[in-house]
């Protein structure tokens, strides 16, 4: 099988035989196949499934597998990361709602609170990365021939719209945190909503600063905060794809030139915010005890 490489995660104790072993397929890097790939789902729910095995409820190993092999193709009929095998009832999950509907059940039946409903929330995150890729895809066609991104003040108005869009989406969540006073949307315990915020935020923080000229604006401390809190937070860490990785899948939908230095670059992972941000949440008394570099 072509698969690059593995990441298992240890059962946390008790008769680690009883639990569910969950195999996850996801997409490796463009650049490097040993490396975890961009895919948004792909990370949703490998957090996910992280949640699982941090209270010892299911075993966990994630594979990433390149998708152009004739491997990958063969053993997989054509199907696209992630992928999912419960080796134990012989099933495969490659349908995200199957997957979804699988460690729904998990976390059902064991009592995790990672599938909590709250319509407020919903309603703040969805369509957030929609609108920035509207943004994304307007943004760069405008760019396109240019050697700097232009300035949002310079942007015609049918690409301001998307923009303003992203901006006032981040300023209802920034408003959502700041009324919860919550290290997670919901509470003090990741759910579902931040397995899916938490990775989109970070994209739209690289692919602003690399693409666009465009950062999350600086007086949301409490989204910031937010942000800090998914550095910290195991599962997000350990599925987080590089850098240039996650660039490098933008990159390529966007057709955009990747030159040669970019895929030689040593993958760094951007786990740090920006220091007057940092004090403005130190001042706020919201994480006093960070120490960023």
């Amino acid at each position: 099988m072509a698969m690059a490489d593995a990441y298992q995660i240890q059962s946390n104790g008790g008769d680690s035989q009883s639990k569910p072993l969950l195999e996850l397929y996801v997409k490796a890097s463009g650049i490097d196949a040993r490396r975890i790939g961009a895919d948004l789902f792909c990370q949703e729910f490998w957090m996910e499934l992280y949640a699982l095995y941090e209270i010892g409820v299911a075993r966990v190993e994630v594979k990433t597998v390149n998708v152009n092999s004739e491997a990958f193709k063969k053993n997989f009929l054509g199907a696209q990361p992630p992928i999912m095998i419960e080796e134990e009832k012989e099933l495969t999950y490659t349908d995200n709602r199957e997957i979804e509907g699988r460690i729904f059940h998990l976390a059902k039946e064991f009592n995790v609170p990672l599938f909590e409903k709250d319509p407020s929330a919903e309603k703040r995150i969805e369509n957030l990365y929609r609108n920035f890729k509207l943004f994304l895809r307007a943004k760069v066609e405008f760019d396109k021939g240019k050697k700097e991104p232009s300035r949002v003040e310079d942007l015609p108005a049918q690409i301001k719209v998307h923009y303003n869009r992203v901006c006032e989406q981040l300023s209802n969540i920034d408003q959502l945190l700041s009324e919860r006073k919550t290290r997670y949307l919901l509470g003090n315990s990741m759910t579902e909503y931040d397995c899916e915020l938490m990775p989109r935020l970070h994209h739209i923080r690289i692919i602003g600063l690399s693409l666009l000229g465009f950062d999350i604006p600086h007086n949301f401390t409490h989204l910031w905060n937010y942000i800090l809190t998914a550095y910290r937070t195991a599962a997000f860490i350990e599925s987080c794809p590089a850098d240039q990785d996650i660039i490098h899948h933008y990159k390529e939908q966007l057709n955009l030139f990747t030159n040669q230095r970019e895929t030689l670059q040593s993958p760094t992972k951007t786990h740090t915010i920006p220091e007057k941000v940092l004090s403005d949440i130190r001042v706020k008394g919201l994480a006093p005890d960070v120490n960023v570099h």
